[in-house]
């Protein structure tokens, strides 16, 4: 009965457009939401929409209206992912429409079963983030790597430790490759080496970060612990003594604070070391551990199987020994004590908490760590370590509900990293990427989409320098190959350009830019330890770069919080547009009217573009999408490279180089 129709064009929904659902994007509780399909050129009976949430199916009749399928309905007053399709009759047929996983997860397709479902996260209604996250930009340091303040540290460290028994091996030179296979004489590798880096280090140093036009720091774990990284934690009340004290660590909040800087710190809270004064497995504390017996206070922080060698460890690891996320003594003296460690740190001055393997933690967990940091101060924030997208993360057989408006406020985006690299190394084209973007936007809550960690390089993933530089996969070389992986000039010199590409992408997109230390430098580094390595001066003009864009988005909330889009013009040309035209930005914050196109083009040709500021765009409603329409734009320039691009009747067009960037600000 179809012979001759494209069902493809006849029956049509697109979750990014409002003419199919509106309001857009993730909803909060309690509120409204109204859903359309459009067809045209094919009679079906009746149309319904199938809602799913949880283990239940709900059906809704949809009305039908010169040639739209309607249906307004109520969404749940929990937080939850609600998922969705179509039914739709036509005499003895019966066919679906869901989402189509060949491209973007906003359009859908014919199924002639049931077909997989278009996502609809619901939030929280109270859920806020505080404002300063919108507009940050972060940058990220791995302390022992970053800068040397003060060389009594370094020998203040290294007598402690090795007065506890502890492996400890000092470099002699800053420049010296970090400690990558067994010491010898000892069958494994151990992460006991120190170049020295500190707070005092950091401190020098934030008049750079602040010209860098950095505002929030993010530091890796800085308490005592039995290694470099320090994410065995030996003791949360104590700064290590290779990094300082506990006084360097408040003046760096205090100095930070007063340069309209924070500091995030590393809460690696699912686990602690062995070698901690709380689980004491080595007797190298005085207080009795957990590993001690039942007398010791921490001993049902802990889970054994049989006392005391077998115990509920992080991935099996014994070094890491799990703790009960449950026990009222674990909760007091983490979370809920007056005194508690969150707490401590947080009156000190921290601003918050990257929450280490966020996946670890229990949702009831991170939801009392986010009261107790609120009850210190509405400002503070939890940003959890989640590799997936978070609103659909499941872990453990639970769908997880951390992003859902009632635990973290923000997690790490390395889904974005992962799609903006395979992008620029040509895995994938703009068409794919255009989407992604998309799906991100729509899924995740907004006050946590503008605060997302739009990272490039981290601690645990090659640096976006030489993943590009390589523009292969790298992860499958063993540690002998990554310390001896060269890059070659001409590979880096596409880095450096693909590189530029990538910054422009992460600064002109909601959420905060995260800086990986030595990127803004172009290190190169693969993955850990080589991504550890000590900071050093690099290249000059990519640090310029950095500075520039940075200071673009610092001159304009349109960058931080106005409305967004994105479009692809070829496989090799993706296209960003912030703009706010209606005097409010995207939390109805009164702001500045103003208009960006980013443009990048990862080919190794110029390419021609064309931007129609008159058609519908995705992910604008069309309040917005009308106040846009009626701004008179007349002068468009580059603020990277000073070009002029033609404007005429509201459509933007000219060329971009060849691995080439515009930020276009339009007036």
């Amino acid at each position: 009965m179809f012979l001759g129709i494209d069902l493809e064009k006849s029956v049509v929904h697109n979750a990014a457009k409002p003419k199919y659902r509106e309001p857009m994007g993730a909803l909060k509780t309690d509120s409204r939401v109204t859903l359309r399909l459009s067809v045209h050129d094919i009679w079906f009976e009746s149309v319904n929409l199938t809602l799913l949430i949880g283990n239940s199916s709900f059906d809704h009749a949809m009305k039908f209206t010169d040639g739209v399928w309607t249906a307004t309905f109520c969404v749940p007053d929990f937080p939850c992912v609600v998922w969705y399709y179509f039914s739709l009759r036509s005499g003895d047929t019966h066919l679906y429409y869901g989402r189509n996983f060949g491209c973007a997860p906003c359009l859908g397709k014919i199924y002639w079963e049931k077909p997989p479902a278009f996502q609809l996260t619901v939030y929280d209604k109270e859920f806020t983030v505080p404002a300063w996250m919108h507009k940050s930009v972060m940058y990220q340091i791995f302390p022992d790597r970053f800068a040397a303040g003060d060389p009594e540290n370094k020998r203040r460290g290294e007598k402690y430790h090795t007065s506890m028994g502890r492996r400890v091996l000092l470099h002699d030179k800053w420049d010296e490759l970090p400690l990558y296979k067994p010491l010898p004489g000892k069958e494994d590798y151990e992460p006991c080496d120190y170049f020295g880096g500190d707070i005092r280090g950091i401190i020098n140093n934030l008049g750079y970060l602040k010209e860098l036009g950095v505002n929030l720091i993010y530091l890796n774990p800085v308490f005592e612990a039995a290694s470099n990284h320090r994410y065995n934690t030996a003791d949360y009340a104590k700064v290590d003594p290779f990094l300082g004290t506990n006084e360097d660590l408040k003046e760096l909040f205090h100095k930070a604070g007063k340069m309209e800087m924070r500091v995030l710190l590393d809460g690696v809270f699912s686990h602690t070391g062995a070698d901690s004064v709380y689980f004491n497995k080595y007797e190298r504390y005085k207080e009795k551990g957990a590993y001690q017996g039942e007398d010791s206070p921490y001993f049902n922080w802990y889970v054994f199987s049989e006392f005391p060698d077998e115990y509920k460890s992080w991935w099996g690891f014994k070094s890491l020994p799990e703790v009960n996320e449950f026990d009222p003594g674990w909760i007091h003296t983490v979370i809920e004590g007056k005194d508690s460690v969150m707490k401590k740190w947080l009156r000190a001055g921290a601003a918050g908490f990257r929450l280490d393997v966020a996946d670890e933690l229990p949702d009831k967990t991170i939801e009392h760590m986010r009261e107790a940091a609120r009850s210190v101060s509405k400002d503070k924030v939890l940003l959890g370590e989640v590799w997936e997208d978070a609103t659909t993360k499941q872990s453990y057989g639970k769908n997880r509900t951390y992003a859902l408006g009632r635990a973290l406020d923000s997690v790490m985006n390395y889904p974005l990293r992962n799609e903006l690299v395979d992008f620029l190394s040509g895995r994938k084209n703009a068409f794919a990427f255009k989407d992604f973007l998309v799906g991100q936007s729509l899924n995740y809550p907004a006050p946590m989409y503008f605060s997302l960690m739009n990272l490039l390089s981290t601690h645990d993933i090659e640096r976006i320098h030489t993943a590009l530089a390589a523009g292969i996969k790298t992860t499958d070389l063993t540690r002998e190959q990554q310390a001896h992986f060269i890059v070659l000039p001409d590979q880096k010199e596409r880095a450096d350009r693909l590189q530029k590409l990538a910054a422009a992408v992460q600064f002109s997109l909601p959420g905060i830019p995260s800086i990986y230390y030595g990127d803004e430098v172009a290190m190169d580094g693969l993955k850990d330890p080589f991504n550890r390595e000590t900071f050093r001066a690099g290249d000059e003009k990519m640090r310029l770069f950095y500075r520039k864009i940075a200071g673009l988005r610092k001159e304009s909330d349109v960058l931080k919080t106005g409305a967004y889009s994105y479009f692809a013009v070829s496989g090799d040309v993706i296209g960003i547009l912030r703009f706010v035209a209606d005097g409010r930005d995207m939390f109805d914050v009164s702001c500045e009217n103003g208009v960006y196109l980013t443009v990048v083009n990862r080919s190794a040709h110029a390419a021609h573009f064309a931007y129609d500021f008159m058609e519908q765009k995705e992910c604008v409603d069309a309040q917005k999408m009308q106040a846009l329409k009626t701004m008179e734009l007349t002068r468009a320039d580059c603020r990277v490279s000073g070009k002029a691009y033609a404007i005429s009747k509201g459509i933007v067009s000219g060329e971009i180089p060849a691995q080439g960037v515009a930020v276009i600000q339009f007036n």
